[in-house]
């Protein structure tokens, strides 16, 4: 081999040796995005949620979280946690009772980012919403995504009825909840992480 091929070799030995450093080192550097501290099974709490729809408004009492799971990091945001099982207490509409019940598990808590105009609330979504409501002459699933926030200063995940994406159907409720019918639905539910009883905080690296 002349000189100028055994200087090509040893240049391009090194340049692969040297790329395969970076991207070792790279690979190895890679961090999540978004993190939970502390992260695991959590409860949630929720005073007087309502579902809206043009024609009708119901009404809880209460509604809790009693199964769901913080994940310690995501890499987008996705999934950052899960609801398990949801239940509402007291239901009405115009004073008359009904059933709210999760027809499909789990339902999945995604986070979008930090809100530009207060630092404490990392904006997102829930989705896969499955829910059935029953009561006298009026039944009617709501299935879909909704939107809101979870503040960090507070342990709170707020539900703020924005969106048009959760939506009925199967509706048979004397014309006050029809198929295609856009619910807005507004709770703020206190997240509390099981083993520490305190709330998570949801952050970026």
């Amino acid at each position: 081999m002349n000189t100028l091929a055994r200087r090509a070799a040893i240049i391009v030995t090194a340049a692969g040796a040297a790329l395969g450093m970076a991207v070792t080192s790279a690979s190895a550097g890679t961090t999540s995005s978004w993190s939970a501290t502390p992260s695991g099974a959590y409860t949630a709490h929720a005073d007087y949620p309502t579902l809206d729809v043009p024609f009708a408004n119901l009404e809880c009492v209460s509604s809790d979280v009693t199964s769901g799971t913080v994940n310690a990091t995501s890499s987008t945001g996705a999934n950052m946690a899960t609801i398990a099982n949801i239940g509402f207490t007291d239901c009405t509409v115009g004073g008359l009772d009904f059933d709210v019940s999760m027809t499909a598990a789990p339902w999945t808590i995604n986070v979008s980012g930090v809100d530009p105009a207060n630092s404490s609330r990392v904006k997102g979504n829930v989705t896969g919403i499955s829910a059935h409501i029953e009561g006298f002459g009026c039944s009617a699933d709501f299935t879909g995504k909704v939107y809101g926030h979870y503040d960090n200063s507070t342990g709170n995940l707020v539900i703020d009825g924005t969106g048009s994406d959760l939506v009925a159907s199967n509706a048979d409720c004397l014309g006050l909840i029809n198929d295609g019918d856009v619910a807005s639905f507004n709770a703020s539910y206190h997240v509390k992480v099981t083993s520490t009883g305190t709330s998570p905080v949801i952050s970026t690296p």
